[in-house]
């Protein structure tokens, strides 16, 4: 499930990105961080989280088989702990009692689904089999927070793939569309499958962990690979900030009130232009910005990008020479 054939050496398994990046290196100690301090403000962390998932994912980017696509565990471990009840040698039990036992007919017994939250479970055990019974639990644990800990960091790289696709479409378009990209309606049907099934399957707190900040990951993401999309016009533009809106609509169901503002102000920004963009970049010169110095020069060139991958030659190389002077003085700007 967390392991697929090795693209680097045939015939042998590795850990998908997911499952080796939550296990060990930089960002397990993050979501370590993150987990141990769910209760406080994650900010910063969650940010540091996105700035190293942003990091990996734009060097190898997402393959499907790279994707996870199962989930369960900790209730497991929540429940074998609480029934956990140590007795000493000399309580009673089943095993030990000679007194005959009442023997009662199924028919007549109360058929009654268990209430796990109301009605308190015990086993009954020695000190003997509580430590072993204690070594199991604790290994349980551990698995259970690898596997929290997999989940959180493959639902991000699942929607770094979804993301990938969605900007492959044609965004150099020759008339206005109303309908959001298809790839955008799976990464939202995906989105709400797994939130039911994590909410079903896992505690509050568990389920907050792994969707918390799943927003501010898709902001980030729409930025930051804005560069890949070999060309841009207003009708593309128009698409973008369409799917965008059909994104946000989703994630609302699944973190509350929260917007992808960053992208949507990024996008905004390209449709009112190369001269527009310079002089907001100038005006934040004096701020703290939105953006980086690479994501203005990524905007920028997408301003430019249909003029630049023009047909017409002269076209193309007047684009060209424009996008140059205008990366210049973005970069006296900033």
């Amino acid at each position: 499930m967390v392991r697929h054939v090795s693209g680097n050496a045939p015939g042998t398994e590795e850990l998908k990105p997911a499952a080796a990046m939550a296990e060990t290196g930089p960002l397990r100690d993050m979501l370590n961080s993150h987990w141990t301090n769910s209760d406080s403000n994650n900010g910063p962390v969650i940010q540091k989280e996105i700035g190293h998932l942003l990091s990996k994912t734009s060097i190898s980017p997402m393959a499907p088989g790279d994707i996870i696509s199962d989930r369960r565990t900790q209730w497991l471990a929540t429940r074998l702990d609480q029934i956990r009840f140590v007795v000493s040698e000399s309580h009673p039990t089943k095993r030990a009692s000679t007194r005959p036992q009442q023997i009662r007919r199924w028919t007549l017994l109360e058929l009654k689904k268990p209430h796990w939250d109301e009605e308190p479970i015990h086993l009954p055990m020695n000190q003997e089999g509580a430590a072993t019974f204690d070594s199991i639990v604790q290994s349980m644990r551990a698995l259970a927070i690898n596997a929290l800990f997999t989940l959180q960091v493959d639902i991000r790289c699942g929607i770094a793939h979804m993301i990938a696709q969605m900007l492959k479409a044609p965004y150099s378009l020759s008339y206005p569309t109303n309908n959001p990209d298809p790839s955008v309606l799976s990464l939202n049907s995906d989105l709400v499958s797994f939130d039911d099934t994590v909410s079903t399957c896992l505690p509050p707190r568990e389920h907050h962990f792994i969707t918390g900040g799943l927003t501010a990951w898709m902001d980030a993401l729409l930025v930051s690979s804005a560069a890949r999309i070999p060309a841009m016009n207003g009708h593309g533009c128009g698409r973008m900030q369409l799917n965008i809106l059909v994104l946000q609509q989703n994630l609302k169901a699944i973190e509350g009130d929260t917007s992808l503002s960053r992208s949507a102000h990024f996008f905004e920004l390209f449709a009112e232009g190369a001269a527009a963009v310079l002089a907001k970049a100038g005006e934040a010169r004096s701020k703290d910005t939105d953006f980086s110095l690479d994501e203005w020069k990524a905007l920028l060139e997408l301003c430019h990008s249909e003029g630049v991958q023009s047909a017409q030659r002269e076209s193309s190389v007047q684009a060209r020479k424009r996008l140059e002077e205008h990366l210049r003085q973005l970069e006296g700007n900033l």
